[in-house]
C-alpha cells in the first residue's frame, strides 16, 4: 500500500524531530512505538541532566506555516492513548516508573515552503494528563 502525502510529511517531520532531539542531547531509543491502545512517535532519553536523565515520550506534529497550531493536537483522548503506550513501553522494557524521571513532550515542526525553512517548538506536556 502506497503512503499518502500526509503520511510522508509526517514521517519526514518525525525524522527531523529525531535529529533535532539528538542535537539537544537526547538519545532516541524507539520510533513509532505501537502498543494496544496507543502509539508514541519518539521514545528518547534526555541526557542533558547528567545526574538524572529523563525518559521522554514525544508526540510530533508537522505543519506548514498558516495551518492550525500543532500544539493544540494533544487533547485528553490523545493523551490517554500516549499514556497507555508509555505504560506498555515501560512494562516491556522493565523501566521502574517509581525511580525513573518520565516526561511527556511535544515537538512541533513548522515548514515554510516559500522560504525553504523549518523551525521547531518543543513543549513539556502537563504531567496531570499522564499520571501513572
Amino acid at each position: 500500500m502506497a503512503k499518502t502525502t500526509q503520511r510522508e510529511i509526517g514521517d519526514w517531520g518525525e525524522e527531523q524531530s529525531s535529529l533535532f532531539l539528538v542535537r539537544n542531547k537526547y538519545e532516541v531509543v524507539a520510533r513509532n512505538y505501537n502498543a494496544r491502545g496507543g502509539e508514541i512517535d519518539i521514545v528518547a532519553w534526555d541526557r542533558s541532566d547528567a545526574v538524572e536523565p529523563a525518559l521522554c515520550f514525544v508526540e510530533v506534529k508537522t505543519r506548514s506555516y498558516g495551518e492550525d497550531s500543532a500544539e493544540l493536537s494533544v487533547d485528553k483522548i490523545k493523551a490517554q492513548k500516549i499514556k497507555s503506550a508509555a505504560e506498555n513501553y515501560c512494562y516491556l522494557n522493565r523501566i521502574d516508573v517509581d525511580r525513573t524521571r518520565i516526561r511527556f513532550e511535544h515537538v512541533s515542526v513548522y515548514v515554510d515552503k516559500a522560504n525553504k525553512k523549518i523551525s521547531f517548538k518543543k513543549y513539556i506536556l502537563p504531567s496531570f494528563l499522564f499520571k501513572f
